[in-house]
């Protein structure tokens, strides 16, 4: 067990798979009291029981970030459990509800265009950071880590509400970190570029005009790990980029890769 986040409590949301399954059992592995959310109760378990079964601290909590109440619940659980919350990783996104609603921006639903928004952006990034804000005020080095990804910063067919959302998330980190000052909350964004889904997958894949190779859920779970910890102290108001230099390679992603997976 490492100790890089030795003495934390995290909540990471959406971390029953993926990205986020890697942040909860990297974030354990490193020392901190993980929990872990979702709204499948037996992924969830199943994770807790990984965590676990590596010497880890967690416990699982359904989560839907699309409730207000559940959010708020969930937050003041983790407190009773644990007596504290020092680092809030806000990961969770509605990928079902993107996937299947690519389409031009003038075709969206408002429904279909609020489900984007709340899943990505109110429930997942406001209404946490909302509620878990006096128990971070309360912790010693405690840290907001937000998920965003590249489409926040290019415009990518058919996913303009997932790009408003994530765009959001990217704008409103930087003013968590401004209000987080006086009361010793950092708050940082690691933008996400193309990720393979498995773990078991390494990742080295090249072409497609990306510099290195195609990423995996432990490349954002290292960078998610470091702004979370003390090692991040002076770090706050920043955009991390994990993509592989995708960004500023002059490619673009394909409208089948962003619907595969729009990280």
């Amino acid at each position: 067990m490492g100790e890089l986040m030795a003495g934390k409590v995290a909540l990471v949301s959406g971390s029953t798979r993926g990205i986020g399954r890697s942040i909860a059992e990297h974030l354990a592995s490193e020392g901190a009291a993980v929990v872990v959310t979702g709204r499948t109760v037996e992924k969830g378990e199943k994770v807790v029981n990984r965590i676990r079964e590596a010497g880890g601290k967690a416990e699982f909590l359904r989560l839907d970030v699309t409730d207000e109440d559940n959010v708020r619940e969930v937050v003041e659980e983790t407190v009773r459990r644990f007596g504290s919350l020092s680092t809030l990783v806000n990961n969770a996104a509605p990928t079902d509800v993107v996937a299947s609603t690519v389409k031009h921006v003038a075709d969206y639903t408002t429904e279909e265009w609020n489900r984007v928004l709340v899943g990505t952006l109110t429930g997942n990034v406001f209404w946490a950071s909302k509620y878990a804000w006096p128990h971070l005020a309360a912790a010693d080095g405690a840290s907001i880590v937000n998920i965003s990804s590249g489409q926040a910063i290019a415009g990518f067919k058919g996913f303009g509400a997932y790009g408003a959302a994530k765009a959001g998330v990217s704008s409103l980190t930087r003013t968590l970190a401004v209000e987080g000052a006086k009361d010793g909350i950092r708050a940082n964004s690691v933008l996400v570029g193309r990720v393979v889904a498995s773990r078991g997958d390494s990742g080295h894949h090249t072409g497609g005009g990306r510099l290195t190779r195609m990423g995996n859920p432990m490349d954002i779970a290292y960078a998610v790990a470091y702004l979370a910890s003390d090692r991040a102290e002076f770090v706050t108001g920043t955009q991390l980029t994990a993509d592989g230099g995708f960004s500023i390679n002059g490619d673009a992603v394909t409208d089948a890769e962003a619907a595969a997976d729009p990280a």
